[in-house]
């Protein structure tokens, strides 16, 4: 995912990127294909722009921190 933010980031006038299976980013999806003939893993995944952000943003505001605010064992030993 950082991959392609930093594409969207150098490129701001791209909306769609076709990233093969070594995370190289194409513009055109025929020349990520030709690309992918020469891996193993074959797969060529679309992302947009509008993807990345919200998946961004879900990472950034994820409230995981919130699940770790009370730990039953984290209380002293009563003596």
């Amino acid at each position: 995912m950082k991959h392609a933010k930093e594409y969207f980031d150098n490129h701001n006038t791209v909306d769609k990127l076709y990233f093969t299976s070594d995370n190289l980013a194409f513009f055109d999806e025929q020349n990520a294909i030709n690309h992918s003939k020469r891996l193993d893993d074959r797969t060529v995944t679309t992302k947009t722009r509008s993807e990345v952000d919200k998946e961004l943003e879900e990472i950034t505001n994820d409230h995981w921190e919130d699940e770790l605010e009370y730990d039953p064992l984290d209380e002293p030993d009563a003596e």
